[in-house]
């Protein structure tokens, strides 16, 4: 039986986030993050192939990681994984500075 090997680490959340899909704005929480993507529940995911936007809220009163593209991967019931495609510069700085902290958390 073949193991799926990730190449990058997700970690466990439970981070409040907004999707926005052809105007159609969703409520949800992001339940894995990492770098590259996550994987989050929302109350209307978007289907398989589609793209949205989406607002990341980390929490600690922070300005909420806003993703400008991503792709819907996969869609389980009210769960679905996204992958980050088109993330400004600053935005990405503060998403990996948030992963990290992630990483070193024990």
């Amino acid at each position: 039986m073949k193991r799926e090997s990730r190449k990058v680490q997700r970690f466990a959340v439970q981070l409040p986030c907004k999707l926005w899909n052809n105007g159609h704005k969703s409520d949800g929480t992001v339940l894995y993050l990492s770098a590259q993507g996550c994987a989050l529940t929302a109350e209307h995911p978007s289907s398989v192939s589609t793209y949205v936007s989406l607002s990341i809220d980390l929490l600690g009163g922070e300005e909420p990681v806003n993703i400008e593209l991503a792709g819907v991967r996969w869609v389980s019931e009210l769960r679905c994984g996204l992958e980050f495609i088109r993330v400004s510069p600053d935005m990405l700085v503060k998403l990996r500075a948030f992963v990290l902290v992630l990483e070193q958390t024990p």
